[in-house]
This record gives C-alpha cells, sequence and structure tokens, in this order.
C-alpha cells in the first residue's frame, strides 16, 4: 500500500471565532518584508487594485477660478444696484468678459451672471437687471480639493469613482498590494473534468471552478494544478512542492475522517496543524495549517461547504494579505445631521457619510456638486431626496442605499466640528492596527458643539477662544453643552497667523495691517474657531471689519485659504501655520491655540474605540508624524484638560 502512516480521524469543534483567532494569530508570526508585495500601477489599471500607501492631492482642484455658468463675468462690484427699471450698463473687456462652463475667472472678475440673466444691448454692450454675490456661479480655487488634502487612505479599495479624485488632483500612478498567489488543488481518485459525462462513482470537479471565481472576487490571483490522487506520500509532496511559488495552497477535499481523507495528515507530515474541524455547519472539518512558512487551508469537498468556509477563512485571509478595508452593499435608514434643501419637482441623491450614534444611524450630508470628485469618493452612502418636496429637514430619518459594509460604518466615528489634517494621520495611524474609521464632518467649531449635544457626531473638535479668561473650549462648552457631561482631551496646539505670499510682497506685519490700500482678504466661515480669533483680533485694535477687503468672502478650511493665497485670488488670510507650510507661503505668527477634542463623557467611561484612540494619542508615532507638517506642538497629546460636568 503506498498510503502508510498514521492518518488524523480527529476532528474537533473550534468556535469561528477562535479558529479565525488561532490562525491569523499565527498568520502575524510570518516573516517577509513588505516591500516585496508592493508594486506600482497607472491609475488606469488600478480599479479593485489594494492601496499600500496614503494618497494625497498633488495639487488642488480647480487649479484656478473658474465658471459654474455660461455667461458673463464681472467684478461683483459692478452689479450694485441693477433692478428691472434700473440696468447696468457694462462694456465687453472693461466691465464684463464672455466665459463658458468652465472657463478660468479673467482677472479683476469675482462673479458669473448665467447668461440667461444677460441682454444683449450692442455687439460690446450688454445689460443686467439684478445684482451678484462675490464668487456667485464660480468654482472657487480648491473648491474641491485642497492639496496636499488625504484623497483615499492605505488599505483602501480603489473604485471607478476614485479615479476621478486622482487624475483631478495630479495622481497618476499608485503603489498597491501584489495580488497574493494562491493554488488551489483538488484531490480524489474519483474527480473528472469539466464537459465530461460522469460514469459509476466518478464526480465532476468544479469546486475550483467556484473558488477561482471568489478569489478573484477576493483581489486574489488563482490558479488551479492538476488533481492528486487519494495518496497520503503524493499528496503531502504536491503540497510541499506548491508553497515555493505560492503565497497561499488550498486543498480541496479529503479533510474530513473518511478512510480516503489524508489531507489533516499530509499537512502534518509536512508542516504543522492549526485547527482541525470548527463549530459551523456546513464547513465542519476545516483544516488550517502552515507548511513552510506558507498557509494552508483545506477546503471540503460538498459545494456548499468548499463556499462557506471559502468566505469565512479565506476572504480574511486575502484581506489580510492585503491589507484592504472591505466594503459592502446595503440600505439603512439614518438621521439626516444636516438640512438639506433641494428642488422641488426633482428627484435629488444626496451622497453621505454615515456612522452609528448610540441606537440610531446618522448621515452627514457629504459637498455637494457635480464636479466635487472627492465627496464622490468618500461617501458611505447615497440618499434620495423625492421630487415632491424641496428637501428635508434636520432630524428627518431617510433610507440610504450603502456603498460601504455595515459593519464598517458602525466602526466608524464622526469628529464634527473643526478640521485639521492632523486628524487625518490619526485615522490612518488608528485604522493600521484596528476596524475603526474616523469621519470628519467640517462645520466649525460652533457647528461641532451643537452636532455633538443633538447625538450627531461621538467627538467635537474646537479651538474656541474666550476672549473674557482668554481660555480655550471650556467657556464654549459650558455654555453650548450644558446638560452633556463631557471630557477635554488635548490634541494639538496650533500656530495662527497671516497667510501671504512668498515674499511677503505687501509688508503686512500684523492684523491691523488688513486695512492697507488694496489688500485682498480671505475670511473662514462664520462659527469657525479661526473666525471667532480673526473677529477678537480685529476688536483688540478696534479696526473697522467692513473696511476690510474680502471680509465678507468665505473658506471652510485653512487649506482652502492657503490656497487662495497661493493663487493670487487673495493677498492674505489667517490660518495655520502648518497651511503656510504645505503651499511654501510665508507666515506671521498672531497667536497660539489649543485645538482640542470635546467627548461625552459616556465614551469615555465605556467605549472600546475610545481606548484605542487615546492610546494612539498618547503614543509616539503619531505625535512624531504631525511635528514632520510644521507648526504644531504636540507635547500634551491625550492629556485631560478639563472634565465639566
Amino acid at each position: 500500500m503506498a498510503n502508510v502512516g498514521t492518518r488524523d480521524y480527529f476532528l474537533s469543534d473550534i468556535p469561528l471565532e477562535k479558529a479565525q483567532q488561532i490562525f491569523m494569530a499565527r498568520l502575524a508570526t510570518l516573516g517577509g518584508d513588505g516591500e516585496n508585495f508592493i508594486e506600482r500601477i497607472k491609475i488606469h489599471d488600478s480599479v479593485n487594485r489594494v492601496l499600500s500607501e496614503n494618497v494625497f492631492a498633488e495639487f488642488s482642484s480647480p487649479s484656478v477660478n473658474t465658471a459654474a455658468m455660461d455667461g458673463i463675468s464681472i467684478h461683483s462690484s459692478h452689479s450694485v444696484g441693477a433692478n428691472e427699471t434700473n440696468p447696468v450698463i457694462l462694456d465687453l473687456h472693461k466691465t464684463f468678459h464672455w466665459v463658458d462652463t468652465g472657463d478660468p475667472i479673467p482677472e479683476g472678475c469675482d462673479a458669473v451672471v448665467m447668461i440667461e440673466e444677460v441682454s444683449i444691448v450692442t455687439h460690446d454692450k450688454v445689460s443686467i437687471m439684478s445684482p451678484v454675490a462675490p464668487y456667485e456661479h464660480v468654482r472657487r480655487l480648491a473648491e474641491d480639493i485642497a492639496a496636499p488634502e488625504l484623497l483615499l487612505p492605505i488599505g483602501s479599495t480603489i473604485r471607478p469613482l476614485d479615479l476621478a479624485c486622482f487624475a483631478a488632483s495630479g495622481i497618476a500612478d499608485v503603489a498597491v498590494s501584489l495580488k497574493p498567489k494562491i493554488a488551489l488543488m483538488p484531490t480524489g481518485n474519483e474527480l473528472i473534468k469539466i464537459g465530461q459525462k460522469p460514469g459509476p462513482g466518478e464526480v465532476v470537479e468544479f469546486n475550483s471552478l467556484v473558488l477561482t471565481g471568489l478569489l478573484k472576487e477576493y483581489g486574489a490571483q488563482p490558479h488551479v494544478v492538476d488533481a492528486v490522487e487519494d495518496n497520503l506520500i503524493k499528496l503531502s509532496s504536491a503540497i510541499t512542492d506548491l508553497t515555493v511559488e505560492n503565497d497561499v495552497v488550498i486543498v480541496i477535499a479529503g479533510s474530513s475522517a473518511g478512510s480516503e481523507d489524508y489531507t489533516a495528515e499530509a499537512i502534518r507530515r509536512s508542516g504543522e496543524i492549526l485547527v482541525h474541524g470548527v463549530a459551523i455547519r456546513p464547513g465542519h472539518p476545516v483544516i488550517l495549517g502552515i507548511v513552510n512558512e506558507t498557509p494552508i487551508i483545506g477546503i471540503p469537498g460538498f459545494p456548499s461547504s468548499a463556499a462557506m468556509t471559502a468566505d469565512l477563512f479565506i476572504r480574511p485571509l486575502v484581506s489580510h494579505m492585503l491589507g484592504k478595508r472591505t466594503f459592502g452593499e446595503e440600505t439603512l435608514n439614518a438621521i439626516i445631521a444636516r438640512k438639506i434643501t433641494s428642488p422641488l419637482g426633482e428627484e435629488e441623491f444626496v451622497r453621505v457619510n454615515l456612522a452609528r450614534i448610540g441606537d440610531h444611524y446618522v448621515a452627514n450630508p457629504t459637498a455637494r456638486g457635480a464636479s466635487l470628485t472627492l465627496a464622490m469618493s468618500k461617501c458611505d452612502g447615497i440618499a434620495r431626496i423625492p421630487s415632491s418636496t424641496d428637501g428635508v429637514p434636520e432630524g428627518h430619518v431617510l433610507s440610504v442605499d450603502l456603498l460601504r459594509s455595515r459593519s464598517e460604518i458602525q466602526n466608524t466615528i464622526i469628529i464634527s466640528g473643526s478640521d485639521d489634517i492632523a486628524l487625518r494621520l490619526l485615522d490612518t495611524e488608528i485604522s493600521k492596527n484596528s476596524n475603526i474609521r474616523i469621519i470628519c464632518s467640517s462645520v466649525g467649531s460652533v457647528g461641532g458643539l451643537l452636532a455633538l449635544g443633538k447625538g450627531y457626531a461621538h467627538m467635537a473638535g474646537s479651538h474656541l477662544l474666550d476672549p473674557e479668561t482668554g481660555e480655550y473650549n471650556s467657556g464654549a462648552v459650558s455654555r453650548f453643552l450644558p446638560q452633556l457631561p463631557v471630557h477635554i482631551i488635548d490634541f494639538v496646539g496650533r500656530t495662527q497667523g497671516l497667510i501671504v505670499p512668498k515674499g511677503n510682497p505687501r509688508n503686512l506685519e500684523g492684523v491691523e495691517d488688513l486695512l492697507k490700500s488694496g489688500v485682498r482678504f480671505i475670511n473662514r466661515q462664520k462659527g469657525s474657531g479661526t473666525r471667532l480669533f480673526t473677529d477678537y483680533l480685529i476688536s483688540e485694535f478696534n479696526l473697522d471689519s467692513t473696511a476690510i477687503l474680502g471680509y465678507q468672502v468665505e473658506e471652510y478650511t485653512h487649506w482652502a485659504i492657503a490656497a487662495a493665497v497661493e493663487s493670487g485670488d487673495a493677498d492674505v488670510g489667517v490660518g495655520i501655520k502648518a497651511a503656510a507650510m504645505s503651499s511654501s507661503l510665508d507666515f506671521i505668527p498672531l497667536g497660539e491655540e489649543k485645538y482640542q477634542l470635546v467627548v461625552p463623557s459616556i465614551y469615555v467611561k465605556d467605549s472600546e474605540w475610545f481606548s484605542i484612540i487615546m492610546d494612539v494619542l498618547k503614543g509616539s508615532t503619531l505625535s512624531d508624524q504631525i511635528k514632520c507638517l510644521g507648526g504644531y506642538d504636540v507635547s500634551n497629546m491625550g492629556k485631560v484638560d478639563a472634565v465639566i460636568e
């Protein structure tokens, strides 16, 4: 007899979770240089591949102010007073320019009048009968993407929608994980090939066909080898040989305890058995082992068992090897965290980010606009606004079609309030060693505290200065969250100041210079901590804000402020030093501030995700990354600054 040696008839009943833990823990001990499993490819070929690096925008999009409508570009001041009885006459090239959608806005113009609102007087004169506001019908510089914004984090599976973000921001190639090479080895004397008619005792071998499709779906590179007969020596030798050129070996059939089931003993002879038998139906006799530092999985021969064990063990194995974040597709009901307006009579599809907070799901609408590629790429789901309504109010419940799995959404933490690139680094660092994902809802510091009070966020990012005490955040928290016990956690210290072009051509030295003749200022939005800081300084210097050119023009991030200055759209804006440094701009310090995280005390006492975040905050890896950005103080990161009951 060729089959010699003791065969393993024993099948255990290890719980599924324990079996998975044993397998993954052993895999973590396997060696290998991560660099050998990465390749760089053109974005054209990157769909469904898994990122092995964070992808940051190389340049902003749009790179200049562009027309959002067909019509004429003008300076908004030339439209003041226009009405039906007193239309304003404009001269070609002197006070207006013809533009089409997507055209750059000519120098000296800051708005577009839609073609429908323009009346032709002569070949070089037009009239308008209503005024336009600054930047009306204009796609602002960096409105979509503000470099160096994080486009997609490591571990993400690249979707067709992501390609638009890459292309719009200068990304031509990306680093992706190599697809694991997986050998599928059918076993059994009874097997015949597809297309052959089975005789007595013969079985068409199609498990490998199904598993090949599943493996491709998981992101692997499968190939099927010739079937091996039920022979212990041949089976053991074949498994060993396959480990030389493959990252995983899957043995199909022979995993049970029958008289011709040799898979377990063949694996044991060549390596080690980690698990043989899991408390599941179907799929009970699955084998998990290691041979020559290569994972070996023995798949039961019944088709339903094979497919089940593939989903339970091979899918997570491939995801692990790729460093992959997984996605899915479902529908759920969610509370809309912000009012959504929509044109009556038109059904609108609004992209949202999602998270579970308490016993309900919360949907935060992302930026809207047909040209916004980043919002399209980063959204978690799509909410449908019926044509019979003109929108939905805050707090309304809508059905959302998911673009990510429910499990990923349940592991999502919403940080609402003031945005900062350091939060992106926090998300990246946390996602390396956990299933937690962080979503930032940029609504300003005041908006973040209000969202926290309404149950629309897990945490709030805030840097609100109390002018009377000189303290940050405590006063605002007491004012806006009087009934909510919270912990205030130090995140980063930031230097706020004037962001000006390289060389500071206007010779600006402080906030009082905003009143210099012709100096164009760009402001932050109402409710942001930077806006409150700016207004505090304006008040301290007894300046008239209405005399500051551009005071009413607003942007929503520090990087958008920097992009506006870099492009020449503004001469100065108030922002953090890191934003100026990222765009190689000059910076005039105005003061230091505390950017802190406000967390309901219930999460501090009772949530695993908060413990994970605190561990990352107190570690050195994240602080070192943030320090490299410049303009940040991380000395108190993770310290509890105050507890407000």
